[in-house]
């Protein structure tokens, strides 16, 4: 596989070598910059932008040559689980949230990040596996989107700088066999050889504690502008 993208414009550019029409190139973008809506100030807990996180999945299931929808889904994968609408909620797509996704980047987009909630591997890979071949077109392709969340997590070691990363090592130490058999099940391969090389890669790295973040950092953390705090007023 190709370098996993980390900005928009290395997505972008990776769709238009693939000669994704204008209308496509259009979906994606209006779904990268929900996503940036939804994610500002947001910051993955290996200290990377969030952004960057869901510009990976998308490169990786470009590359792998899915649907425009399924790429511009990728921009937007998990935005019911912890995407940042203003309404305090977390883990839950009501229906004013998914008429704000409807209205940025249509309904089939926004159908398929409602039923990728239903396909997380970490709550179900048992089931998942067990069901792969019943799946419609459209769900094994989501399945394939969330092996492509994994990988990103494991592309460039980044698992290793989150400040608590045992959710991660847990579930790809016990199941790490099980997602490469679904990645070549589902057909492809390709997908199945980088996650192994890219487990295999991480397991050998040791990164010091100084560059990991702090403990209490699972999965996100926001980072507030400063120019958004309150501040004092100033002294006369």
């Amino acid at each position: 596989m190709e370098p996993i993208a980390q900005t928009n414009i290395q997505l972008y550019n990776l769709l238009r070598r693939q000669g994704r029409s204008s209308d496509e190139l259009a979906l994606v973008k209006r779904c990268y910059q929900l996503g940036v809506s939804l994610y500002s100030g947001y910051f993955q807990a290996d200290g990377k932008p969030f952004v960057a996180h869901v510009a990976g999945v998308a490169s990786i299931v470009a590359q792998l040559g899915l649907p425009t929808d399924i790429v511009g889904a990728a921009c937007i994968h998990n935005v019911y689980g912890n995407g940042d609408f203003g309404d305090g909620l977390s883990h839950v797509a009501t229906e004013h949230r998914r008429q704000v996704v409807r209205e940025a980047v249509g309904p089939e987009v926004e159908e398929c990040i409602y039923r990728f909630r239903d396909l997380r591997l970490e709550r179900s890979i048992l089931d998942i596996s067990r069901r792969l071949d019943e799946l419609d077109a459209r769900d094994r392709n989501l399945v394939v989107m969330d092996l492509g969340d994994v990988l990103e997590k494991y592309v460039d070691h980044g698992v290793l700088y989150y400040g608590d990363n045992r959710w991660v090592l847990d579930f790809v130490g016990k199941h790490e066999n099980a997602l490469i058999e679904i990645a070549e099940r589902l057909g492809y391969p390709q997908l199945g050889d980088a996650m192994r090389d890219a487990f295999a890669a991480t397991a050998r790295e040791s990164i010091p504690e100084e560059l990991r973040s702090p403990s209490h950092v699972r999965v996100m953390e926001l980072i507030v502008p400063r120019s958004c705090e309150l501040r004092a007023a100033p002294k006369q």
